[in-house]
């Protein structure tokens, strides 16, 4: 059991390293609401990378093999994320610096209670949904688990490794905010531009290959 635990904790960690378009809006929200704002996410995409490994170990992935009722998610998500990303990489009139110190964090006054952080989730959720990898990605990755690591086991075992693969997704976010804090590459006006447009990009190359692979899929049906 512990080296299914292990394995599991492991694989979350490395599979979770935010480089994609969640990645990049939880570093934007902390940069900007503080590392509440910005760990709800990640928090948030843990509990969805620990589903999807649950779903597909299952098999209950099999469910939504429908290109239509894929087509349609994908495309709701698309409209989701476009018009957050709008919002949250749009360029905004910031309070003139007087001095270094006047940067070197995000205001406090964003640093609100939990339960205001929850408006995330269905963005977060949208995300991962919208993703036309992430499905096919668990899906081939259980198919792998359960010919080695998971052998024989049956769903106690799946979920034990589930969680495994949340826990270690949630630590990985919860570093790299901490190395982000920690350095202080926001603490500049500079660097936080820098980070913000490099940030941005990434966010719009992930969001191009989504509708690329949104349309390819939508053309392929019709012939």
């Amino acid at each position: 059991m512990l080296h299914v635990f292990v394995t599991a904790f492991v694989l979350g960690l490395v599979i979770s390293i935010p480089i994609g378009a969640v990645g990049q809006l939880m570093i934007n929200r902390a940069m900007k609401y503080g590392l509440s704002a910005g760990l709800s996410i990640g928090l948030f995409s843990a509990l969805l990378d620990a589903t999807y490994c649950e779903l597909a170990l299952i098999g209950i992935s099999l469910v939504i093999n429908s290109v239509e009722i894929r087509s349609l998610v994908q495309g709701m998500g698309l409209i989701v994320l476009l018009y957050f990303g709008y919002k949250n990489f749009r360029p905004k009139k910031e309070l003139s610096v007087t001095d270094e110190n006047s940067s070197t964090a995000p205001p406090n006054n964003h640093e609100q209670k939990w339960t205001s952080h929850l408006k995330y989730f269905p963005v977060v959720l949208m995300a991962t949904v919208s993703n036309p990898t992430m499905l096919a990605f668990w899906v081939n990755m259980a198919q792998v688990l359960r010919s080695s690591v998971l052998t024989d086991a049956g769903v106690r075992e799946f979920t034990l490794f589930s969680v495994g693969v949340g826990l270690g997704s949630a630590l990985c976010q919860y570093i790299v905010l901490q190395t982000i804090r920690h350095v202080r590459l926001f603490h500049l006006p500079k660097r936080r531009v820098v980070i913000q447009w490099v940030s941005a990009s990434i966010f719009m190359f992930t969001m191009a290959y989504f509708i690329y692979h949104f349309f390819k899929e939508l053309l392929l049906n019709k012939m």
